[in-house]
């Protein structure tokens, strides 16, 4: 089998897998902890989670006790504004997650209604920077939902990665990419396959309709890994089927052309 392929994560000195493991919803099957040790044996070393996931923390930790080492990437991300809370949460991750450090910790969907409290003094981002500072968490990120929120992260230098969305059906964060990729910020895209709910719409427009079967989740994925500014994409997965067809693709594709890139676009365009 094809090896993942891997990126350097900005000026980070982690060398990610492309195709990584929103684990957001993973804990909510029976077989997620299956679903889990697939993604770390087919070779995934990039595995994102958050405090508010619940239960997600603790399925990884889980996981970690039971392989005896941790032989991945962890990213996590705290919800709190203030300094001292983030560091609790900090604390917290590391009791769940059974382990002495954390790779990457961000700060959650930031918003233009909290930037400026997370930011200043007293702020969560001081809360990490202090964990960091007492080897807690070796990276700090920042997730968003919010383009403008996105860029003023980028260009704050503040923070080793930043996570947002993109995707075929998403393109407006495009040129952030680009820019993300210019100031060596690493870049984590979240619902490269356009989330959850949007993939089991296009199932089902395209069983209800054949003029939609013209894209399909393998094609989304290579969409995605083609942009060669992202460092990484965490496509999320309950069960281990989908751990498997999303392997196959990301250690086998080859970048696609513009005009690939554009048909792919224009289907997307014409579900959503």
């Amino acid at each position: 089998m094809d090896t993942l392929k891997k990126r350097k994560l900005g000026k980070t000195e982690l060398m990610v897998t492309e195709l990584g493991l929103g684990a957001m919803d993973t804990p909510q099957v029976p077989e997620g902890e299956e679903t889990l040790q697939l993604a770390l044996d087919s070779g995934i070393n990039f595995i994102d989670t958050a405090r508010i996931h619940q239960d997600s923390e603790y399925l990884i930790g889980k996981v970690i006790r039971e392989r005896a080492n941790k032989d991945f990437y962890i990213s996590t991300k705290t919800m709190q504004n203030e300094r001292d809370a983030a560091q609790h949460d900090v604390d917290r991750s590391l009791r769940i997650l059974g382990t002495d450090h954390i790779d990457l910790y961000h700060l959650g969907d930031v918003k233009e209604s909290n930037w400026t409290q997370v930011m200043s003094e007293g702020g969560a981002l001081e809360g990490l920077k202090i964990a960091q500072i007492r080897g807690l968490v070796s990276y700090i990120g920042l997730s968003s939902h919010d383009l403008i929120t996105v860029e003023r992260a980028i260009r704050s230098q503040e923070f080793d990665a930043v996570m947002v969305e993109y995707s075929a059906f998403y393109k407006d964060s495009t040129d952030l990419l680009e820019l993300a990729a210019s100031l060596d910020v690493g870049i984590i895209v979240m619902r490269p396959l356009g989330g959850s709910g949007r993939t089991s719409s296009m199932r089902t427009a395209q069983q209800q309709n054949e003029k939609y079967s013209g894209i399909t989740a393998e094609m989304l994925l290579k969409y995605v890994l083609s942009n060669p500014n992202i460092s990484v994409a965490i496509p999320g997965a309950r069960y281990p089927s989908r751990i498997s067809e999303n392997v196959t693709v990301a250690s086998s594709y080859t970048m696609l052309e513009k005009a690939e890139k554009n048909r792919i676009e224009f289907l997307a365009s014409q579900l959503f």
